[in-house]
């Protein structure tokens, strides 16, 4: 299950971010995320994290392009950063 705690220009994303939880409507929710012109998504809670999740998360970098808005990603788990290094995609990924 994930959890999404948002509050202004900040969310607070936490459970597990997989191919088995990244749904239909998840994803329809949650890409309003950056259609402010600022947000800050915390990682830090993130106890599971798959190619999907990332995939996902790439995914945001790139509507956040698309809509004007500055994201940025903090307190990665250590997993997602090895699976974004492992498939050379974590230049892509604004992490502070």
């Amino acid at each position: 299950m994930i959890d999404v705690q948002r509050s202004e220009h900040k969310a607070i994303i936490s459970g597990v971010l997989t191919r088995a939880t990244i749904t239909r409507n998840f994803d329809k929710k949650y890409r309003k995320l950056v259609s402010d012109k600022q947000v800050v998504i915390d990682l830090a809670s993130i106890s599971k994290v798959d190619t999907a999740g990332l995939a996902w998360l790439l995914m945001l970098v790139e509507l956040a392009g698309k809509n004007s808005c500055d994201m940025t990603l903090i307190n990665l788990p250590e997993d997602l950063l090895k699976l974004a290094k492992l498939s050379a995609v974590d230049s892509l990924l604004p992490i502070q």
